[in-house]
């Protein structure tokens, strides 16, 4: 999908005003050098605050450099109003910092260091349009796929290709198609998403909606639990599906599991 027929989903007026975020900073953007890296040595300050715990400096800081067209800082401003890391949570203010950078670098180079946000702008907005924002913004499922499915798509991003089979499977908007779901919990699963990893092994080990695949399913989970072996979720699926498992099925997903993490990835 054209990134302008996503943004026009949005029926916002405007981007972003960051003139009413304050003007008061902790630093003296004079002391900074000029021209366009002023912007940069404000990100710069800012992370090193919020590293330290002064996370008013830091709000201070990050909002004078996304003021100034940062789009990382930008990127963190969005995830401390949604979160509420600092400031008073703001899912609107969140919504738009995100939604910014979303009209703004929707074209980013896949695979560039500027994708990364982007691509994450785009999951954050569509989980925005699944639930909506009082008195801003209506819910709408399908948009929210269709931001997904660009993330996923374009960017190639794991979180996005996560979230996209949980539409899917009916988890988002109540419509179900456990293929396309099963299609993009791998795609995410062999970037090593281990949400993806575990929900694809469940989904391949029941058998209702897709054809049963017990020793890819098993496979999926124990690759999960290599890789986050603390998680206590993984590992009690994990030991539940292995549990159940008779010993070959066992054997060779245990081998095909191994085999994937030391990098053979069958």
């Amino acid at each position: 999908m054209a990134i302008s027929r996503v943004m026009r989903c949005l029926s916002l007026a405007g981007l972003v005003a960051f003139a009413g975020y304050g003007t008061a900073y902790a630093f003296d953007p004079r002391t900074m050098q000029d021209g366009g890296a002023l912007a940069a040595d404000a990100f710069r300050f800012g992370a090193q605050a919020y590293k330290f715990g002064d996370k008013s400096a830091a709000v201070d800081a990050l909002t004078y450099a996304a003021h100034n067209g940062h789009m990382a800082s930008k990127w963190k401003l969005g995830n401390m109003y949604l979160e509420g890391d600092g400031v008073s949570q703001d899912r609107s203010r969140a919504f738009d910092l995100f939604n910014d950078i979303a009209a703004r670098y929707g074209d980013a180079r896949p695979g560039s260091v500027e994708a990364r946000y982007v691509s994450n702008a785009f999951v954050k907005l569509s989980e925005f349009l699944r639930v909506g924002i009082d008195d801003k913004l209506k819910a709408d499922p399908q948009k929210a796929r269709e931001f997904l499915h660009y993330a996923a798509s374009y960017f190639r991003d794991p979180d996005a290709q996560y979230n996209l089979a949980l539409s899917f499977l009916g988890n988002s908007d109540g419509k179900s198609d456990a293929r396309q779901a099963a299609r993009w919990l791998n795609k995410a699963a062999l970037k090593g998403h281990v949400m993806a990893q575990m929900q694809l092994g469940d989904l391949l080990l029941e058998g209702d909606r897709v054809p049963r695949q017990p020793v890819n399913g098993l496979k999926w989970l124990t690759i999960a639990r290599m890789l986050d072996a603390g998680n206590p979720i993984v590992m009690d699926r994990q030991e539940a599906a292995f549990a159940l498992a008779d010993e070959e099925t066992r054997k060779k997903a245990v081998e095909l599991a191994e085999a994937w993490v030391n990098g053979s990835n069958p």
